[in-house]
């Protein structure tokens, strides 16, 4: 269902019974919108968790060219923050892609209860080459970057990179909600410019990836968990689109196990404690 926090639109998915003090923050990535955690917010919801999928600005409102041409990675990490004030509770904050980038500056600066990133990449203070596909959708996508246009990857390049493991089905499904997206956001994630410091992030961490990501591939998650002191998860004949590729609940029901074991009953309602 939808509900507003403030002016973010969001989709909610609350649990049948409810088990967790904390609301479970989804938080997308670039080209998409919160309906892209629709089945794992299922898978989540139905083990307890209230589910929170955000939108960054850009996908509900009327003028949304508009809003896109000046959606910067401040303003998206702002919103974020604001988001977590408004939890009850410190929630967990789960995101996938460029939401990864956002998310930890977000956890830099609020109190979250745990933070899980799902194939992103790290920021650029930490040493690594960035992968070749990205370097050339970066060289091809340069004009309309430098030209401050919305616009959205062209369908072989998201095929070929986002979706390199996803069934032809679930790619056609993927493509339709495809939006066209803020160049600053495309700039931010392509060079990440952003200023991070990783000590500042104080809650559990767990970075997740597929086997066979070409935009997040192994060897950045292991980077990126090292930098923050997190654990990390990579899941062989997975790629970068998690969200929709087969397994998924069973990749859901491991970062709850990861969750529960993590932070114990303090994140249990009362009814639930000792279950941790």
């Amino acid at each position: 269902m939808e509900m507003w926090i403030g002016d973010l639109l969001v989709d909610a998915s609350p649990p049948e019974k409810p088990k967790f003090k904390a609301p479970l923050l989804l938080i997308h990535g670039l080209w998409n919108a919160a309906g892209c955690w629709q089945r794992w917010a299922t898978h989540f919801s139905n083990l307890g968790w209230e589910c929170w999928a955000i939108n960054f600005r850009g996908r509900f409102e009327e003028k949304r060219h508009q809003i896109l041409k000046q959606l910067d990675f401040p303003r998206c990490a702002e919103d974020i923050k604001r988001v977590i004030r408004s939890s009850p509770f410190p929630p967990v904050v789960m995101a996938h892609n460029f939401g990864g980038l956002v998310a930890q500056k977000a956890a830099e600066e609020e109190k979250i209860s745990a933070l899980v990133l799902v194939s992103t990449l790290p920021p650029r203070q930490v040493q690594m080459a960035t992968p070749r596909p990205l370097r050339l959708l970066r060289l091809k996508y340069s004009p309309l970057i430098f030209f401050r246009r919305p616009f959205r990857l062209e369908e072989r390049d998201f095929r070929r990179t986002w979706l390199a493991s996803v069934s032809q089905e679930e790619q056609l499904d993927v493509l339709r909600r495809m939006i066209p997206e803020s160049s600053y956001l495309i700039r931010e994630f392509f060079d990440r410019h952003a200023e991070f410091h990783p000590d500042r992030v104080h809650c559990p961490v767990l970075v997740v990836g597929g086997g066979e990501d070409p935009v997040a591939p192994v060897g950045s998650l292991g980077e990126l968990a090292q930098s923050l002191g997190g654990d990390l998860k990579v899941y062989p004949g997975h790629g970068h689109w998690m969200l929709g590729e087969g397994g998924g609940e069973a990749i859901a029901r491991d970062i709850h196990r990861w969750i529960v074991q993590k932070l114990g009953d303090k994140i249990f309602l009362a009814e639930f404690a000792g279950e941790g």
